[in-house]
Protein backbone atom coordinates (compact mmCIF):
# COMPACT_ATOMS: atom_id res chain seq x y z
CA UNK A 1 0.00 0.00 0.00
CA UNK A 2 3.01 2.21 -0.58
CA UNK A 3 1.25 4.34 -3.19
CA UNK A 4 -1.79 4.99 -0.99
CA UNK A 5 0.56 6.24 1.72
CA UNK A 6 2.37 8.46 -0.79
CA UNK A 7 -0.99 9.82 -1.95
CA UNK A 8 -1.98 10.55 1.66
CA UNK A 9 1.24 12.54 2.12
CA UNK A 10 0.78 14.37 -1.18
CA UNK A 11 -2.78 15.37 -0.29
CA UNK A 12 -2.04 16.41 3.31
CA UNK A 13 1.22 18.31 2.93
CA UNK A 14 1.34 22.09 2.51
CA UNK A 15 2.17 22.01 -1.20
CA UNK A 16 -0.61 23.80 -3.12
CA UNK A 17 -2.53 21.85 -5.74
CA UNK A 18 -3.81 24.81 -7.76
CA UNK A 19 -1.55 26.76 -10.13
CA UNK A 20 1.11 24.09 -9.63
CA UNK A 21 2.01 21.96 -12.67
CA UNK A 22 4.61 19.96 -10.74
CA UNK A 23 2.01 18.94 -8.17
CA UNK A 24 -0.40 17.97 -10.94
CA UNK A 25 2.23 15.67 -12.47
CA UNK A 26 2.87 14.05 -9.07
CA UNK A 27 -0.85 13.65 -8.40
CA UNK A 28 -1.34 11.94 -11.76
CA UNK A 29 1.60 9.56 -11.31
CA UNK A 30 1.13 8.63 -7.66
CA UNK A 31 -2.64 8.91 -7.76
CA UNK A 32 -3.21 6.45 -10.59
CA UNK A 33 -1.02 3.85 -8.89
CA UNK A 34 -2.72 4.50 -5.54
CA UNK A 35 -6.22 4.15 -6.99
CA UNK A 36 -5.21 0.79 -8.49
CA UNK A 37 -4.01 -0.25 -5.02
CA UNK A 38 -7.32 0.91 -3.58
CA UNK A 39 -9.24 -1.15 -6.16
CA UNK A 40 -7.21 -4.20 -5.12
CA UNK A 41 -7.71 -3.43 -1.41
CA UNK A 42 -11.48 -3.16 -1.93
CA UNK A 43 -11.49 -6.41 -3.93
CA UNK A 44 -13.18 -4.85 -6.94
CA UNK A 45 -13.81 -7.30 -9.79
CA UNK A 46 -13.85 -4.56 -12.43
CA UNK A 47 -12.57 -0.99 -12.20
CA UNK A 48 -11.42 2.06 -14.11
CA UNK A 49 -8.97 4.73 -12.90
CA UNK A 50 -8.85 8.13 -14.52
CA UNK A 51 -7.05 11.43 -14.05
CA UNK A 52 -8.50 14.63 -15.53
CA UNK A 53 -5.80 17.34 -15.44
CA UNK A 54 -8.36 20.15 -15.87
CA UNK A 55 -7.11 23.73 -16.18
CA UNK A 56 -4.28 25.69 -14.60
CA UNK A 57 -6.40 26.75 -11.61
CA UNK A 58 -7.07 23.11 -10.66
CA UNK A 59 -4.98 20.32 -9.17
CA UNK A 60 -6.71 17.81 -11.42
CA UNK A 61 -9.36 15.22 -10.57
CA UNK A 62 -8.43 11.67 -9.63
CA UNK A 63 -11.21 9.10 -10.02
CA UNK A 64 -11.84 5.40 -9.40
CA UNK A 65 -15.05 3.63 -10.35
CA UNK A 66 -15.42 -0.10 -9.84
CA UNK A 67 -17.77 -2.98 -9.24
CA UNK A 68 -17.89 -5.65 -6.56
CA UNK A 69 -20.67 -7.41 -8.42
CA UNK A 70 -23.37 -6.60 -10.93
CA UNK A 71 -25.38 -3.64 -9.60
CA UNK A 72 -23.06 -2.98 -6.63
CA UNK A 73 -20.03 -0.74 -6.97
CA UNK A 74 -18.14 2.29 -5.71
CA UNK A 75 -17.10 5.70 -7.05
CA UNK A 76 -14.16 7.55 -5.44
CA UNK A 77 -13.03 11.05 -6.50
CA UNK A 78 -10.60 13.63 -5.13
CA UNK A 79 -8.61 16.74 -5.92
CA UNK A 80 -6.59 19.19 -3.86
CA UNK A 81 -8.30 22.35 -5.06
CA UNK A 82 -9.75 23.25 -1.65
CA UNK A 83 -7.99 21.02 0.93
CA UNK A 84 -9.53 22.77 3.94
CA UNK A 85 -13.16 22.36 2.89
CA UNK A 86 -15.36 21.40 5.82
CA UNK A 87 -16.93 18.24 4.37
CA UNK A 88 -13.72 16.27 3.89
CA UNK A 89 -11.28 15.56 1.12
CA UNK A 90 -12.33 12.38 -0.68
CA UNK A 91 -15.80 11.85 -2.13
CA UNK A 92 -17.13 8.29 -2.32
CA UNK A 93 -20.56 6.84 -3.10
CA UNK A 94 -22.27 3.73 -4.41
CA UNK A 95 -22.84 3.10 -8.11
CA UNK A 96 -24.97 0.54 -9.95
CA UNK A 97 -22.80 0.23 -13.07
CA UNK A 98 -19.54 1.51 -14.59
CA UNK A 99 -21.24 4.51 -16.25
CA UNK A 100 -23.25 5.58 -13.19
CA UNK A 101 -21.99 9.15 -12.71
CA UNK A 102 -24.72 10.16 -10.24
CA UNK A 103 -24.73 7.14 -7.91
CA UNK A 104 -25.93 7.07 -4.33
CA UNK A 105 -25.59 9.72 -1.63
CA UNK A 106 -22.26 11.47 -1.21
CA UNK A 107 -19.92 10.41 1.60
CA UNK A 108 -16.55 11.94 2.48
CA UNK A 109 -13.39 11.07 4.36
CA UNK A 110 -10.28 13.06 5.16
CA UNK A 111 -7.20 12.70 2.93
CA UNK A 112 -5.19 11.34 5.88
CA UNK A 113 -7.30 8.15 5.87
CA UNK A 114 -5.58 7.19 2.60
CA UNK A 115 -2.51 6.44 4.71
CA UNK A 116 -4.39 3.88 6.86
CA UNK A 117 -5.46 1.18 4.40
CA UNK A 118 -7.22 -1.05 6.97
CA UNK A 119 -9.32 1.81 8.32
CA UNK A 120 -9.96 3.07 4.81
CA UNK A 121 -11.22 -0.34 3.72
CA UNK A 122 -13.54 -0.57 6.75
CA UNK A 123 -15.01 2.86 6.04
CA UNK A 124 -15.62 2.32 2.33
CA UNK A 125 -16.84 -1.28 2.62
CA UNK A 126 -19.78 -0.09 4.74
CA UNK A 127 -21.35 0.96 1.45
CA UNK A 128 -20.99 -2.47 -0.12
CA UNK A 129 -24.08 -3.76 1.66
Amino acid sequence: MKNLMQLAFLMTNDEPGRYNEEFKKKLRSVGIRAMRELAELLELKEFDVNFNPAGIACSGDLRLIGMWENGNGIYVMMNKDFPDRPFGGVLYRTVRHMKDWTGGGNNYFEFALLGSPCELKKRVMRLRG
